[in-house]
């Protein structure tokens, strides 16, 4: 699998809750850390994000998700999780976790930034937006 080669490993998954917002999630590791994460459907990528801030941890960030925080990606994407869950799909979590920090001169590179959007280019996950733009499709 491709994203082992990079170094993703999995670290948890989504499940169906009988609350309002109809999904949770299940961490066994990086809970408390900065990662770029994707989400994978019966083996396919389908979603490649990243804990923005230099505070956000994984499991901050999957709780946007579960509560559906700021509508906007995290509301889509909890659509798109809640419906495969419905289907009896089984929908898992890879994360990177990364140890190295580059710098150029006297500047720190986030690599966490810096790789998003090089890795979506590359593995083209179905959910992300800019490659549903890329393809010519609509939103959905």
């Amino acid at each position: 699998m491709v994203l082992i080669n990079y170094g993703f490993e999995e670290v948890g998954k989504w499940t169906k809750e009988n609350l309002k917002n109809g999904i949770t999630f299940e961490l066994c590791k990086f809970e408390k850390e900065r990662v770029v994460y994707t989400f994978l459907v019966d083996c396919k990528i389908m979603y490649l994000g990243i804990c923005n801030n230099t505070t956000t941890t994984l499991k901050d960030r999957m709780n946007r998700y579960k509560y559906r925080s700021g509508k906007g990606t995290n509301e889509r994407i909890a659509d798109k999780i809640k419906k495969c869950l419905e289907q009896g799909k089984c929908v898992k979590i890879f994360a990177l976790k990364l140890e190295s920090t580059l710098q150029y001169k006297d500047l720190n590179i986030d690599l966490v930034k810096g790789l998003e959007n090089p890795l979506i280019e590359k593995l083209k996950p179905d959910w992300n937006i800019q490659n549903v733009r890329r393809k010519g499709n609509s939103r959905s």
